[in-house]
């Protein structure tokens, strides 16, 4: 919706909706930085988007293509944000199996969200080691330079996928009876609250 929408009418409004939302998640979760900067991108965006498709040359509708693309995928990006960092894989797992979906879906899904905040750490590890070392792109040569950055991050994942597998295996992830987990899940208002927004900005985007 967030890419498909118009600017103007209904679908500004649905749009206003699901930029929202990202930033109410986030404050209920305490991430104050990460909301106050995701309203400020996206405000500062969404007032540039507005006052250059007010304008009548080719220059400003530049602009607002621009900015249209912050307010489109910045959001994505704060729902993405929301799923990977501020909820726990344990609370959403035990979300998931309280949702009484099929543990196909929830071990991968579970054991994905696991393994690319840890990715991102091996990368910004092996990034720090290049440095250290002066392995630069322009001193090493293209080639030289992927084989420096690539083997090891591919080698530290997998390690890391394994030791993932291993510590899930340990919890009983496999098990064929449902475990008992220590996150407590529950329906709350604002969980209501967000659902409702969701559905409203769906409901005004499709009329």
């Amino acid at each position: 919706m967030l890419y498909s929408a118009g600017f103007s009418g209904n679908d500004l409004v649905a749009r206003g909706v699901f930029m929202v939302i990202p930033l109410v998640m986030a404050a209920l979760a305490g991430r104050w930085a990460a909301a106050g900067v995701y309203a400020g991108l996206t405000g500062a965006a969404f007032a540039i988007e507005s006052w250059a498709l007010a304008q009548d040359a080719a220059i400003t509708l530049v602009v607002a293509a621009a900015a249209g693309l912050v307010t489109r995928v910045l959001p994505a990006a704060m729902y993405g944000f929301a799923l990977l960092v501020l909820v726990p894989v344990s609370r959403l797992m035990a979300a998931l199996e309280r949702a009484r979906l099929p543990r196909a879906i929830v071990i991968p899904l579970a054991v994905v969200v696991r393994f690319l905040p840890t990715a991102m750490a091996e990368n910004t590890a092996v990034t720090a080691a290049m440095r250290v070392r002066g392995l630069a792109l322009r001193t090493v040569g293209w080639r030289a330079w992927l084989t420096y950055r690539f083997v090891p991050l591919i080698v530290t994942t997998v390690k890391s996928g394994e030791e993932l597998a291993q510590a899930a295996l340990t919890r009983g992830l496999g098990a064929p009876v449902r475990p008992q987990r220590i996150a407590r899940t529950a329906f709350g208002v604002w969980d209501a609250v967000l659902l409702a927004l969701a559905a409203a900005g769906l409901i005004v985007w499709a009329l």
